[in-house]
């Protein structure tokens, strides 16, 4: 116990007595005070992230989001015999989204996806005024008030360019017999000039317009179906450039706890150990070169010592999360998210291109909430190596007190430049 109380004694003197610190650290060096400070900051840092992601919830799909144009695949679809369904491949919803995971910038082409596919599903009937089609690979969607909240539909009234009479949507719950309807005409009644008309409407024992028939169940959804009747017999030709169920928001906490523990002690292990390894490195070569050799250990854990530095910092990004409000990502924002170099989460401005103005209004929300919190991150990254600069030269004096000051400064200062670029190019994360 008296051995950790010194080793706990030298670390705490590296912040407020950096001298007297490594006169006993590099007369006696110990890794056991470097690992326990390896671990603090990597505790720190993976509570840091679970602290970010606690707030911030992204928006769910269902198909999920990678999977949307299966809804509007005519091989997914079934209609009356009268009704001829195909994929358009000349008349399509084209919603590209900048999708982070393919780890390309957003001024790359290839690091956007098209949500709803290359195609649209073709409804088409001669001569009748009835057209019906129903998608029954829904696969028991949770509607409930903890799931789902909204169903999206694109459509398009090809011909005629009239409203239908009548347009019903229905919901099958389990058997054929348990249903809810909900008409939505009204929603079409400016849909007559042949161009897409995007339909939100809310789900859930709460919302209205819905009648229900048998004993259907909002959190078990099975399939879906359309029915169109206009006033006289014509063509009939409907197109349904997307349909997804969407507005249920979940942290990645909730759905990837175990994915998250892992990236997160992975890159932060690799964040510490690469800094403390090639900071060494950096001086310890120098010093060859110059023909004044050190030994590697005492230098070693010296450095280890001082990177006490980086957990402080981690500690005060821990808090900073504090003010972090609560962050609701859209499904079409939620895949661009990404990490800047200080790890905090945040979309890229030069991604909205594609993206409505909703999408718009969303980020610039999203972007002023969480403007403190990433000030702060990004001010401790300057403090933190600054101070990290000072007690390394502090390091540098003991092993080297024929240095001048200004040969210590320059050495140390010159080597954390170098390691903060190795570093963002080897993890990505500084």
């Amino acid at each position: 116990m008296e051995r950790i109380r010194l080793i706990i004694d030298d670390i705490l003197q590296v912040i407020y007595a950096p001298h007297k610190a490594f006169k006993n650290i590099v007369t006696n060096p110990k890794y056991l005070g470097a690992l326990i400070i390896l671990l603090l900051f990597v505790g720190l840092e993976i509570g840091y992230e679970y602290s970010q992601f606690s707030k911030t919830y992204t928006e769910q799909t269902s198909p999920s989001i990678d999977q949307l144009g299966t809804f509007t695949n005519a091989s997914a679809w079934a209609a009356t015999p009268n009704v001829a369904l195909t994929n358009n491949f000349d008349d399509y919803i084209n919603y590209s989204i900048y999708v982070a995971g393919f780890g390309l910038p957003p001024t790359d082409p290839n690091a956007y996806y098209s949500l709803f596919g290359n195609n649209s599903m073709q409804m088409s009937a001669s001569n009748t005024n009835t057209l019906t089609a129903a998608l029954g690979n829904v696969s028991n969607v949770d509607c409930s008030p903890s799931g789902f909240q909204n169903l999206s539909i694109s459509l398009k009234l090809v011909q005629p360019q009239v409203a239908p009479h009548n347009t019903t949507l229905t919901l099958y719950s389990l058997g054929v017999s348990d249903l809810y309807q909900f008409d939505i005409a009204p929603l079409l009644s400016n849909a007559t000039n042949g161009e897409w008309t995007n339909l939100t409407i809310p789900l859930g024992p709460n919302a209205a317009s819905w009648t229900s028939k048998g004993v259907p169940s909002w959190s078990n959804i099975t399939s879906l179906q359309m029915d169109f009747t206009y006033s006289s017999n014509s063509n009939i030709t409907v197109r349904v450039g997307a349909l997804f169920f969407h507005g249920e928001y979940l942290t990645p906490i909730q759905y990837n706890s175990t994915g998250i523990l892992l990236q997160f002690l992975q890159l932060f292990s690799l964040q510490f150990i690469f800094a403390w390894f090639i900071l060494t490195g950096i001086i310890y070569l120098v010093c060859r070169l110059q023909k004044s050799p050190l030994l590697w250990k005492p230098l070693f854990v010296a450095i280890g010592y001082a990177m006490i530095i980086m957990v402080i910092r981690a500690l005060v990004n821990l808090a900073a999360t504090l003010i972090l409000p609560t962050i609701y990502y859209p499904y079409d924002l939620s895949l661009g998210a990404r990490f800047d170099p200080y790890a905090a989460l945040y979309y890229p401005a030069d991604a909205l291109g594609t993206l409505p103005a909703m999408s718009h209004t969303i980020f610039n929300n999203i972007d002023s909430a969480t403007q403190a919190f990433r000030d702060i991150v990004s001010g401790m990254f300057i403090i933190s190596y600054v101070w990290l600069g000072a007690v390394v030269t502090f390091a540098i004096g003991e092993l080297k007190p024929e240095f001048s000051t200004i040969k210590k400064i320059a050495l140390s200062a010159g080597s954390l430049a170098l390691v903060i670029l190795l570093l963002i190019f080897l993890v990505g994360a500084i």
